[in-house]
């Protein structure tokens, strides 16, 4: 069953792995199709329309979800630079950075991130 405008945390991952992509209005190479939303007649391609929805989600986030954003897929600092700036440990800003990936999901999806785990439970 497929939950119109549904956004998976896969495609999160992979709109934040390719945020340059985004940025520079291309289209990267793995994409695939995750939004149905406006034609190219309308002026807004997918990939301009999910990086405005992927930006509104980011600036959401408490500040330190940000910052971890932002150090690995935004500026893209090596993991030891991301460390000492934010001041955590490994462990600590790999989970930030799943944290803020899961209310990135949560926030893009809305009420669907519900329908959809509920859905999952029924499943088993």
């Amino acid at each position: 069953m497929r939950i119109e405008g549904y956004i998976s945390k896969t495609n999160i991952r992979r709109w934040l792995s390719n945020y340059d992509a985004l940025a520079a209005g291309d289209r990267p190479a793995d994409a695939i199709p995750t939004h149905s939303g406006p034609k190219a007649y309308d002026g807004i391609s997918g990939g301009r329309l999910n990086k405005i929805m992927l930006d509104d989600a980011i600036a959401q986030l408490p500040r330190l979800e940000r910052a971890c954003v932002s150090c690995r897929w935004i500026r893209q600092l090596r993991l030891a630079d991301a460390l000492r700036r934010l001041g955590l440990t490994k462990a600590q800003y790999y989970a930030r950075c799943d944290d803020a990936v899961e209310a990135i999901y949560s926030t893009i999806n809305g009420p669907r991130a519900g329908v959809k785990r509920l859905m999952e439970a029924l499943a088993k």
